[in-house]
Formats: structure tokens, sequence, C-alpha cells
């Protein structure tokens, strides 16, 4: 009688095994046909499988492998549109390629040409060629800085009252030689190599080292001559935009009013403000200016000397400018 009631127990043992077997496999069959085939454990460096792993390690693991979003992606994200740079600011190598091109393939007039230009709020300067060149009346920028920084010096020799103010428009709307004379002459107290070695020192103190003044206006020194660059124009043109030069919006107004406008103004849009200053020889063709457009205010200036043909090196500055005024908005 025991033993068969030890054999009811073994059968009934057994089939609860089997039951509770039928019942797990039915659990986790479906679990295996949504996930597909089981692939095998990978190892990690520290040879612990995925399963092992301290779940802070895994969190950690996560946290190292995100890609962090980019400036766009995190504007998108904000709601806000990403910012473009513009070619002068964001990428200056393309404006400059652009002018490098334009001069090799559309410059005509012989001698040599350099051609500068950046945003007003930017670092750096875009340019094709540069180093020092003929300034002809470009000098007279730096005149007009000398004369606000010995303002009381040059004021107190006035033949009448506001006679500085005078000949510094004269000087800047007009190109007024005679004028710049007189106050380069001041600026020495009576004597023009004085006058002139003061817009030196102005020049080297503010960083303009390829300018140098060595003779008044339209008179000949063959020891010496003005020289500066276009480089030199534009960062002067930049600190006065900024405020950082004595008479900064004084000469920038003077050079709205400029009355010389066929080169660098003619090359942008009516409507749109541009203040200059020109500067010619015979064989010189100069231009520098603000120019105060809808896509930001930038700087350009444009210089060539030794010309064969001075009316191709003008049309070829409007070009020029046509194509930095495009690239900047």
């Amino acid at each position: 009688m025991r033993k068969q009631i030890k054999i009811m127990l073994a059968v009934l043992i057994f089939l609860l095994i089997v039951l509770a077997v039928i019942v797990v496999f039915r659990i986790r069959r479906p679990e295996e046909e949504k996930s597909g085939e089981k692939a095998p454990p990978v190892r990690t460096e520290e040879g612990k499988a995925p399963e092992e792993q301290d779940p802070a390690e895994e969190e950690e693991e996560e946290q190292a492998g995100e890609v962090p979003e980019t400036e766009e992606a995190q504007a998108e994200n904000a709601g806000e549109e990403p910012a473009e740079a513009s070619p002068a600011q964001g990428n200056v190598q393309e404006l400059t390629g652009r002018l490098e091109q334009l001069v090799s393939t559309e410059y005509t007039a012989g001698g040599s040409v350099a051609v500068c230009a950046g945003r007003a709020d930017g670092s750096e300067l875009a340019a094709s060629g540069g180093g020092a060149m003929q300034a002809a009346s470009l000098i007279k920028l730096y005149v007009a800085g000398t004369v606000y920084e010995n303002y009381g010096t040059v004021s107190a020799q006035e033949t009448y009252s506001g006679e500085t103010e005078s000949l510094l428009r004269s000087m800047i709307t007009v190109s007024d030689n005679t004028a710049c004379n007189t106050l380069v002459t001041r600026l020495g107290s009576g004597t023009a190599g004085n006058g002139m070695g003061l817009v030196n020192q102005y020049c080297a103190s503010h960083g303009f080292s390829d300018t140098h003044m060595g003779r008044l206006m339209l008179q000949p020194n063959d020891a010496d001559d003005n020289y500066t660059s276009v480089r030199d124009c534009c960062n002067f043109l930049k600190m006065a935009l900024a405020g950082q030069l004595q008479g900064s919006d004084s000469i920038l107004g003077y050079m709205n009013q400029q009355e010389r406008r066929g080169k660098i103004p003619a090359g942008i849009p009516s409507g749109v403000t541009v203040g200059n200053k020109t500067g010619e020889l015979d064989d010189v063709e100069n231009d520098a200016a603000v120019v105060y457009a809808p896509g930001g205010t930038y700087v350009i200036c444009a210089m060539s000397e030794n010309l064969a043909n001075p009316g191709a090196a003008r049309q070829f500055i409007v070009r020029a400018s046509g194509v930095v005024y495009e690239m900047m908005q």
C-alpha cells in the first residue's frame, strides 16, 4: 500500500513538473517571437556581459556615448533660426578668394592693385594684394585724425572762428589740397616738416604701419612720398566706426558728404549710404569707404598705382565694390 502511494506521489510530482515547464514555455515563447532570435551576450572590455554590468556604469556609458548637439540643433530645439555667418565675417577666405579671382580675371589697368574689405564689427579683413602703395589723397584721412588729436594747437592759429572745421570739411569732401597743406603746417606750428612728423607719429601710435607722409600735397619730393595700404585704410575706418579715434564722428560725417562718388559708391545700389575718401594722381586711382548696407556696415578700400589705363582702374574699383556688396548681404 505504501509503495503504491509513493508511486502515485512520484507520478503526481512528475506531472506537476511537466505542467510547470509547459506554462513557462508558453509565457516565454511570445516574448522570443517578438524579439526574434536571441543574440549571444557581447563581452565588454572589462570582461562582463551587459546583463552583469552595474546600472550606474550603464548610465555613465550612455552619457559618455551621447553626441553633443551642434549650435544649429540647439537653435532648432529652442525654436530659433540658426544664424548664418556672412562671407566676410564667417568665411574671410571665401571673400579673399573671390577678390583674388576678380583681380586675376578682370583687372586690365596695368601696374599694381590691392583690394581689402571687412565687417565693421569683424576681427579679420579679406584682401587681395597689399603693402604700402602711393596714398595720393588717402593720406588726408590720417591728417584729419592727427588734427583732431592736436586740435588745440591747430585751432589756436585760426584766422577766423571755425576755420579749422572748414579746412577739415574741404579737405575731405572735395579733397582740397591747400586745406590739407594748411592743416599740416599748423600742426607743426608753422613748419610743414614738423607737421608731417606729427602725422607719422600718429600713424605709428595707432598701428598704421604702412602709412607715411613724406611730402605736402602736389609738392614734389624726389626723396620721399606719401604711402598707405588698403589694410591701414580699412583699419582706420573700423577704428573710426568704433569711436576709437579722436574726431571719429566728424571724419565719418565729412566722408558721407563726399562729392567724388565715381568709384566705390558707384558700385553700390542707390539708397545705400556710403561715405568715402578718394585719391588720384596721373597714374594712381584709390578709394576708401564705409558702406552702411542693409546686411551690415562694412569697410572697403581699393588702391592702384603705376597705371597704364587709369580709366580701366576706376571701372575695376566700381566692379570690385559691387562684388563685395553682394557678398556682404
